[in-house]
């Protein structure tokens, strides 16, 4: 019996079946024919997943969102393992929130290594966790999930997302910095900024939760008139406004308040945001900057090996342009 599951919640067995003794899988001749949600091309299973290399003793590691179609990590981390010539595999898992408990049972039993972490999961998965590291239990989130020794560990890369960038810009710790946004990315922009001895404030469409967040990272909340009226070194922009499919959408109606604008929204490349910026004179930092960063380091946390970075940023490139086609 061969069992192949549908949908985009069963694409981890397609991708699988062959390593693991199955004499088939399915898949679309090419990915402008695919028959069914989930179905991927057979290129796509032979160039980026390797079903035909990996071996069923390969370490399976995945991207845990809902959604999770739109994401990049697999074209990075797939590429980063065929460089570094690694028996692993790395996969689209659509989660649902209230699926969490279903899904550490699932990755018990394939079993998973590891995992990236993202919307709208960063926070809620910590209550799953055996141990979170402290700078990850203070921010309240975590985007990076592995095993070792039978217990899941959780960690926060997207702190250095966002300091090492910028960092090679200004002195953090002279700087004014707005960060727009109160869930787990603007959190951990929040605590990493002001570690690093930056003058924090925020702002958010929920101002109630804007205040919570800056009581406890020692910020000033802002209503979004108060932000726009005064003027910063630099404004991080944490939330999915402007991201794929929502492409015309903006956090901020007309003016930009800071001399740097960085952008964590990395599909599409250029914002809506990055172009008002632009316009007005402001020097700006895209997504795709954090995005390597902190997915660099998920990739050392798992393998212990260097990331070949200039081969993940070749393929978030290859596929942002894939995804915008």
């Amino acid at each position: 019996m061969i069992l192949l599951a549908m949908g985009e919640a069963g694409f981890p067995t397609r991708v699988l079946s062959p390593a693991w003794g199955g004499i088939y899988t399915y898949a679309a001749p090419n990915a402008a024919e695919g028959t069914a949600s989930g179905q991927v091309s057979a290129r796509l299973l032979r160039n980026l997943y390797r079903i035909e290399k990996f071996s069923k003793n390969a370490k399976i590691f995945g991207v845990v969102a809902d959604p999770v179609r739109h994401s990049i990590s697999p074209n990075v981390h797939n590429r980063a393992f065929q460089a570094r010539r690694l028996d692993a595999v790395y996969l689209p898992l659509l989660v649902q929130p209230a699926q969490m408990k279903d899904f550490f049972a699932f990755a018990d039993s394939l079993p998973l290594t590891g995992c990236s972490i993202t919307i709208p999961h960063k926070q809620k998965i910590i209550r799953y966790l055996d141990t979170v590291d402290p700078l990850a239990r203070r921010i309240g989130a975590v985007n990076t999930i592995w095993k070792k020794a039978g217990k899941w560990r959780g960690t926060n890369t997207d702190a250095a997302g966002v300091t090492v960038p910028l960092a090679k810009r200004v002195k953090l710790n002279k700087s004014s910095i707005l960060i727009a946004g109160n869930g787990g990315a603007a959190r951990g922009a929040a605590f990493a900024l002001a570690d690093a001895g930056a003058k924090i404030s925020l702002v958010g469409r929920n101002l109630d939760r804007v205040r919570a967040l800056a009581r406890i990272c020692g910020g000033e909340p802002l209503s979004r008139e108060q932000a726009v009226q005064k003027h910063f070194d630099v404004v991080v922009h944490a939330t999915p406004i402007g991201m794929w499919p929502n492409v015309k959408d903006c956090f901020f109606d007309d003016k930009v308040p800071g001399d740097i604008v960085f952008d964590m929204v990395y599909n599409p490349l250029e914002t809506v945001l990055l172009k008002k910026a632009k316009d007005q004179g402001r020097e700006v930092i895209d997504g795709l900057q954090m995005f390597l960063e902190q997915a660099s380091q998920q990739f050392e946390i798992f393998t212990g090996e260097t990331a070949p970075r200039s081969v993940m940023e070749k393929a978030a490139l290859e596929a942002l342009g894939a995804k915008s086609a």
